[in-house]
């Protein structure tokens, strides 16, 4: 059989403590009995559902008597104490009926990485801790390596994993979990305090680090966790006085390439006007007293129709916050709070502070007022760069047309250009530096007009402004000269997601035979 198990935080004392509350009126689970001759220390817990028409009975009822067909899904709860500590096997939709607040946020997780074989691994899903988050499952169908799925998991939270059991376990086959553990077993209910209670120490050990060390790079915090208040109280600080505070406003990434015309934020009865462009200071100049009503704000993008494109979220959803805590790294992404893990932080911080800093030798000038392409294209009138400012190269495949960088220096140089707004638009400019450097690195043909070596045609650019290029080109960097108003190095004052970003294309541009440097443009 397969069974759903749950683990509940220590922080639950009783039995008691185990159900969610349940309006009044509402239907509500009953306690059974154990049978007779059961010496088990468990609770069984069931909710039984009305025999309901099929959802399909519509559409065939005016064709045939159907009246007698009824469906029911009823739903049953184990709760077992086991070591001092309680846990929920679950059948059928007997999930919604646990206090969700109590239970361990990464128990199946956990469990999985501990008794998985690392060369049996049959799915895996990892969600992108940013504004832009990315969430993308992958499975084979011959189960395999980690390499083998091409997930970036030392940058992304892993939510779920799946493998086989290896070796020395006889009670179970397969596991799979991320906050529940999905267990596959032939035993029954009677030898379960001795199988949970081998889950329990494979969740206590630290074993998975030898075979997945990046699982603890980001651990989400449960809804019950004290610090939670304390974040909270961080993010309203951070948003009554945001200057110098690493907070900003974005959409989720379902609405990223969306028609909005405007977002409507309500649920104080305050009136508003829409907001057209979705940033952090049209956000606050809207907010009040966000709070007392951070959990009743809502937000919900419309169209040009004044349609609802999706479904109203909790404005605190669209809120992206870091904040260092007890000496801790939190981070707030779509409404979920993370604990990132020190180590992974001194990591990610050393790596980028190794990145060659290059704003006094480059001397871009400040960017006080003007769109990108009118600070791109004064500056190289100033300092005599070859401008490429959205003079796009044509190529074929899934790129079509690139953008080579904003401008070229003499140096041999390639700077692209971008203001710091988010995490979002620091991922594009990364990705465009590293699309360029890839396709430099093979001297791609383009098509029409741009039917030449992509390398070929940034030599010939250079050739016609300054002669050859052989003495500088083995030393070609790829520069990412970012503008921002705020005070120290643009090392400092990234988001953390955008370091762990940055250092990664960082490793791509460097297989492309680029070097690589920062630059920081004052704004």
């Amino acid at each position: 059989m397969r069974v759903s198990i749950y683990l509940f935080r220590e922080e639950a004392g009783d039995f008691e403590d185990l159900l969610r509350d349940f309006p009044d009126g509402a239907r509500v689970p009953e306690r059974r009995e154990l049978s007779d001759g059961v010496d088990l220390d468990c609770e069984i817990w069931v909710m039984p559902q009305e025999p309901k028409p099929p959802m399909w009975a519509k559409y065939v009822s005016p064709l045939v008597e159907i009246s007698d067909l009824k469906n029911a899904n009823a739903s049953v709860v184990v709760f077992f104490k086991v070591s001092g500590r309680f846990f929920a096997v679950c059948f059928g939709y007997a999930h919604s009926l646990l206090r969700g607040e109590l239970l361990e946020p990464e128990f199946g997780l956990r469990v999985t990485a501990n008794l998985a074989d690392p060369l049996k691994v049959a799915a895996m899903q990892v969600r992108t801790l940013s504004e832009n988050s990315r969430q993308q499952r992958s499975q084979t169908a011959n189960k395999t390596r980690v390499a083998e799925f091409d997930l970036e998991v030392e940058r992304e939270w892993l939510r779920y994993l799946k493998a086989d059991i290896s070796g020395g376990v006889d009670w179970a086959s397969g596991v799979g979990g991320s906050q529940s553990l999905s267990l596959t077993t032939s035993e029954d209910l009677k030898s379960f305090p001795e199988i949970l209670s081998s889950l329990l120490s494979e969740f206590r050990s630290d074993a998975y680090k030898e075979k997945f060390p990046y699982i603890d790079n980001f651990v989400p915090i449960p809804k019950g966790d004290p610090v939670q208040d304390e974040l909270w109280e961080a993010l309203i600080s951070a948003i009554e006085d945001p200057e110098g505070r690493k907070v900003g406003v974005a959409c989720p990434d379902d609405l990223v390439g969306a028609d909005v015309a405007y977002w409507k934020i309500f649920g104080d009865r305050k009136r508003r006007e829409p907001i057209e462009e979705l940033t952090l200071q049209n956000v606050i100049e809207q907010l009040g007293n966000f709070g007392t009503n951070r959990e009743k704000m809502k937000i919900i993008p419309l169209n040009s129709s004044d349609e609802a494109i999706r479904t109203k979220r909790n404005l605190s959803d669209y809120f992206v916050f870091e904040v260092d805590v007890a000496g801790e790294t939190y981070a707030l992404c779509l409404g979920q709070w993370f604990r990132i893990s020190s180590d992974y932080v001194r990591e990610i911080n050393a790596r980028v502070a190794e990145l060659d800093d290059v704003t006094a030798s480059l001397n871009l000038p400040a960017w006080r007022k003007g769109s990108e392409g009118e600070y791109n294209l004064a500056t190289c009138q100033a300092q005599g760069h070859i401008h490429l400012d959205a003079k796009n190269f044509m190529i074929g495949g899934p790129h079509q047309k690139v953008e080579v960088c904003d401008f070229i220096t003499r140096e041999y140089d390639f700077v692209c250009v971008k203001k710091m707004e988010d995490s979002a638009t620091m991922s594009h400019l990364f990705s465009q530096a590293a699309v360029s450097a890839d396709l430099y690195s093979v001297n791609a043909v383009g098509r029409g007009v741009s039917s030449v070596g992509y390398a070929d045609n940034v030599k010939s650019l250079y050739r016609d402004k300054w002669g050859s290029p052989d003495g500088v080109e083995g030393n070609r960097r790829m520069v990412l000269a970012i503008a921002t108003d705020k005070p120290g190095p643009i090392s400092k004052s990234l988001f953390f997601f955008s370091k762990v970003n940055l250092v990664q294309r960082a490793a791509d541009l460097r297989k492309s035979g680029f070097r690589v440097g920062i630059a920081k443009i004052r704004r």
